[in-house]
């Protein structure tokens, strides 16, 4: 495969993508590509969420918006939980510092 010159279009990135799918191991299209696994990953993911919101009946920004709806409830999730657990240590270190 001929070196990438700057930014991949989504058809290079599908044909990397469907190699993937086929068995090839990751980490040898990555050095071939000199693209990271990471991105490989994430590409291949984006593919897969891709076919199954198309399947699902949904255009590729109905499932976007899905996605970032869903991180966007885990994130409250993580702040709610990081609000407790600081009122919890609050109410710890209040507890400790007032014994003699």
């Amino acid at each position: 495969m001929e070196e990438p010159q700057g930014r991949w279009s989504a058809k290079k990135k599908a044909e990397v993508v469907l190699r993937l799918l086929r068995g090839e191991a990751i980490d040898t299209i990555a050095r071939e590509c000199m693209v990271t696994v990471e991105a490989l990953s994430g590409w291949r993911e984006e593919f897969i969420e891709g076919g199954i919101a198309k399947l699902k009946g949904k255009s590729p920004e109905e499932a976007k918006v899905a996605q970032l709806e869903k991180k966007k409830g885990q994130q409250a999730m993580e702040i709610e939980l990081y609000k407790k657990k600081r009122q919890w240590m609050e109410t710890v270190h209040r507890g400790n510092s007032s014994k003699p």
